[in-house]
């Protein structure tokens, strides 16, 4: 019992230490306004850039949507292929 909750506490760290802001942008350059970022653990959803320092916003797709990044919009989940998420310029 105590190797299941020890290893279940080294995971949650594991787990937290990944990135816990799934690739959110923290919007600290200029060239990051405006601009689109996916989430690294959801398709389904994508980042926004609204304003300079100001963490980027989670936006979710439309419904049966998920997010294609390099076509930055949302598609229909039959025409989504998932490709390794890139880093925006600055995390969060």
């Amino acid at each position: 019992m105590k190797a299941f909750i020890a290893l279940f506490a080294l995971l949650a760290a594991v787990v937290i230490a990944v990135n816990g802001d799934a690739g959110r942008s923290a919007c600290q350059d200029e060239t990051e306004v405006g601009q689109t970022y996916p989430h690294h653990f959801d398709p389904a959803k994508y980042w926004l850039c609204e304003e300079l320092n100001v963490a980027a916003t989670e936006v979710d797709c439309p419904t049966g949507l998920a997010y294609m990044h390099y076509l930055k919009e949302c598609i229909p989940w039959a025409s989504y292929i998932w490709k390794k998420p890139e880093f925006p310029p600055t995390v969060a």
